[in-house]
């Protein structure tokens, strides 16, 4: 009984989420176009100023921006029709010319009224539900700026949060992360930041509740991330949304002796991610439905040329070259590794450091099962490189940024295998004659 009404309240908690937040996108599309034409068309310009793929810094793949997703993203939000909102979400639809870049795409629909004659209604889109009211009063640049200020505000919030707790080792390893995966570009492209706020907005939560005794509402919080994932996100980091606060929330129950084995701490973290999963998977199957049921055709046809693109497209390397290549060209994108000889050296020196900590200082008696949720978890964003192969491999320049998991799973590691008594170590070897 007890389980049919957890499942209850899981599914009434989704289906609740589902139609709040297409009613919330459908609601912002009824905000007539021409209070946003004139910002639109100045953030068209300010996108027509550079390339749609650009380097921040020369040579430097991990400072790419991504202006091809922003441009897409706005030319549906201008698309929106205040007078048919409910089918024009569903549809996405956006002006598209083949012989244009999609920024030149933007500012031609825009300032020549274009007409939509391409659907993206595979996305939900939902980022626009905060994009277009901003659209009202600020373009794009300044809109740029405003999320940078929220990424450091969040960050330090949670930075707050975790030194009151006196959690200092995930402190050390939520900046090893954000450092590594330099953070300091996100603000720099709309479609990089959703995974990055809604990681910074989950984690605090998902810490309260492990500190206050109060994990059994952890499902629903894993779940409705899942759902907001999928809602915001444009494919690129979405396994932040739950690595990161999964993470914290084993590292600190734990600490705090709340699993009475490695076997119930496993069974734990499989249901918390099968709850974001559930989230994630079940908002995409209802955006298809929905949009099935509101536009009176089935939508797959629409849909699954696509995803065997991004599961496995031919791109003209073998399999194993292929395989590995993804892995690495995201592993290769970390910060400072792509900064020449001497990011390099730092970034091995890292290594090295980290390693030699890890093996010399370890404990006494270290509990190898426990450190397995660590490295399982940690490893979750080389499995998703391995499964959509091709988008890995060819948008490797944003998604190797979901590695800020497997960074901070390295540091609570190291944390578990030298116990916290290294440094007594180091003093009693100075002691020694």
């Amino acid at each position: 009984m007890q389980k049919i009404k957890s499942c209850c309240k899981y599914i009434i908690t989704f289906v609740l989420a589902v139609c709040l937040l297409m009613g919330v996108l459908v609601l912002i599309a009824m905000i007539p176009r021409s209070y946003i034409k004139d910002n639109m068309e100045e953030s068209a310009k300010y996108l027509c100023d550079g390339d749609v793929f650009d380097e921040i810094i020369d040579d430097i793949s991990g400072s790419k921006y991504d202006h091809y997703a922003d441009s897409i993203l706005l030319a549906i939000n201008y698309q929106y029709d205040n007078e048919k909102p409910l089918t024009s979400v569903m549809w996405s639809s956006y002006y598209y010319n083949k012989y244009q870049n999609e920024n030149v795409n933007l500012l031609d629909a825009v300032t020549n009224d274009r007409e939509a004659n391409q659907q993206y209604l595979r996305y939900w889109h939902g980022s626009n539900a905060i994009v277009r009211p901003l659209l009202v009063i600020f373009h794009i640049k300044q809109i740029y700026i405003l999320n940078g200020i929220l990424l450091i505000a969040l960050i330090i919030a949670n930075t707050i949060i975790l030194i009151r707790k006196k959690a200092y080792i995930p402190i050390v390893g939520l900046i090893a992360g954000l450092v590594g995966t330099s953070f300091w570009f996100v603000p720099f492209s709309l479609e990089y930041t959703w995974t990055f706020m809604l990681m910074l907005i989950i984690l605090p939560v998902c810490v309260l509740l492990a500190y206050n005794d109060k994990e059994d509402k952890l499902g629903l919080v894993f779940m409705l991330s899942g759902i907001l994932t999928n809602y915001l996100d444009f494919l690129t980091t979405e396994t932040l949304t739950f690595t990161v606060p999964l993470l914290l929330v084993l590292w600190i129950l734990q600490n705090r002796g709340k699993f009475e084995n490695t076997k119930q701490m496993l069974v734990k973290a499989a249901k918390w991610i099968a709850a974001w999963t559930f989230g994630y998977i079940g908002m995409w199957l209802m955006k298809w439905i929905i949009a099935s049921i509101v536009l009176g055709e089935n939508v797959l046809p629409y849909i699954s040329t696509h995803v065997s693109e991004r599961i496995g497209g031919n791109i003209g390397v073998g399999p194993i070259k292929y395989v590995f290549g993804a892995i690495w060209r995201n592993m290769q994108c970390l910060f400072p590794l792509e900064y020449g000889i001497i990011g390099t050296f730092i970034g091995i020196a890292i290594i090295v450091f980290v390693s030699y900590t890890g093996y010399v200082y370890h404990a006494d008696n270290i509990d190898v099962k426990g450190l397995f949720p660590y490295i399982i978890v940690g490893m979750i964003p080389y499995i998703r490189y391995v499964v959509l192969l091709n988008h890995s491999y060819i948008h490797h320049f944003f998604t190797y940024r979901a590695q800020l998991a497997t960074i901070l799973a390295i540091v609570l590691l190291v944390d578990k295998l030298v116990d916290g008594r290294w440094p007594v170590s180091v003093n009693k070897r100075k002691r020694k004659p």
